[in-house]
């Protein structure tokens, strides 16, 4: 059996990756989280469900995820270390504010596999909504590692980048089972072809190799998460509960849209991505708006002062856009409703309400998004997400809601 650990047990390290292990059926796939409450239940139930759904159609698979391993990062640190070692992938499937921790388990799996003579290639999957991923971990790992280490992380470990996309939720209905998840039926996980095993290695039939998934990285945060976050945003706004409530207003779908469409062509202008066809657009409407999968604005909008700075789902193409001559307006204006309702249940939520009560909208959007002012651009963002926000709170760009 060919160990593999994930690094994450969530939604995307369960939902996606664990039930893409599992159903390759060679694979000893061990879950690891830093959630003790998540490991015991783990171990405790000894499997979970994944349905796979066709957002246009409603028709669905599930599979039984079972015979894995939980581990607790910490309490279970030799375990977890043992894991690593002997693991032929790692994936991982963390928020961003855990790369780091995550590149220090890294290097203690590292610094034991020369402890016991292994040369063994590793291939670690990268996985998390992150321009510049790879790069993060490299530089992490890296800088931890003495010049003998880094020559034997050069030798056989590889950083492989993934673009995991499948969107998982928790079920809208009742489930015995509560480790479910459900989600949309994508088959492939993209990944580099970067691979350094022996030419007879079996690449697991799921992956689908590309030349840079660095651009199929910044294709999705810059611009699928563009879309579904300037929704959830104005979803949230709205008192909305799922995706496709607010989706189904035509105002706000159309706002989304075209924030989708500038940042498009700023990708376009900078990297050769087509812009989406009228039948790309309609089926990426007709999933939004559909009944099969009732994404949750609150699981969209978790997080919204990571999503709102610079490099991330609105500012990263924001700032593209504004190199190649386009105005960001829509971008920007959906942005601005992250700074236009408080969900009491979401901290940072919360953090931005205080931040323009305590300092006004001007600098809580320099502090929230990590603006530097002096750079003519940042100064440019800033003077229009405050006026966009300025107008949503008086009133005069209200979505009309009908949906919600």
């Amino acid at each position: 059996m060919r160990r593999v650990v994930i690094i994450g047990s969530g939604r995307t390290g369960r939902g996606m990756l664990g039930q893409m292990f599992y159903a390759e059926g060679d694979c000893d796939v061990v879950f690891a989280d830093i959630d003790r409450k998540l490991v015991e239940a783990l171990r405790s139930q000894g499997h979970f469900t994944v349905e796979q759904k066709d957002l246009l159609t409603g028709s669905s698979t599930v599979t039984r995820v079972e015979g894995f391993r939980a581990v607790d990062v910490s309490r279970d640190r030799s375990a977890y270390i043992d894991a690593l070692v002997d693991a032929e992938m790692i994936a991982t499937a963390v928020f961003p504010e855990s790369f780091d921790a995550v590149a220090r388990d890294l290097v203690d799996m590292v610094r034991a596999r020369i402890e016991r003579k292994m040369s063994a290639p590793v291939a670690i999957l990268l996985g998390g909504n992150y321009v510049g991923l790879k790069a993060h971990y490299d530089k992490s790992i890296t800088s931890q590692l003495s010049e003998a280490e880094r020559a034997y992380f050069s030798d056989f470990v590889t950083l492989i980048t993934t673009k995991a996309n499948r969107k998982v939720v928790f079920p809208d209905s009742f489930c015995e089972d509560p480790l479910a998840l459900t989600g949309d039926d994508k088959p492939t996980l993209q990944v580099d072809d970067a691979f350094r095993f022996a030419p007879d290695w079996k690449m697991p039939s799921f992956f689908e190799p590309v030349e840079s998934c660095e651009l199929s990285m910044i294709e999705k945060i810059w611009n699928e998460n563009l879309l579904h976050c300037s929704l959830g945003f104005m979803g949230a706004y709205a008192g909305c509960e799922t995706i496709n409530q607010i989706a189904s207003d035509r105002r706000a779908w159309h706002l989304a849209k075209y924030a989708w469409f500038e940042g498009r062509r700023a990708l376009e202008l900078e990297y050769g991505m087509p812009m989406p066809s009228e039948m790309e657009v309609s089926t990426t409407f007709e999933k939004f708006t559909g009944p099969h999968l009732a994404d949750r604005i609150s699981r969209i909008t978790r997080q919204p002062i990571r999503k709102l700075q610079v490099n991330d789902r609105f500012l990263g193409p924001a700032f593209l856009c504004m190199k190649h001559g386009i105005v960001p307006y829509f971008i920007l204006h959906a942005a601005a409703y992250g700074f236009c309702y408080t969900d009491k249940d979401e901290p940072q939520s919360v953090q931005i309400a205080e931040a323009i009560r305590n300092h006004g909208i001007d600098s809580a959007i320099e502090k929230i998004c990590n603006l530097d002012l002096n750079d003519k651009q940042a100064h440019f963002v800033k003077d229009m997400l405050a006026a966009a926000i300025r107008e949503i709170m008086a009133g005069d760009s209200k979505l009309p809601l009908e949906a919600c």
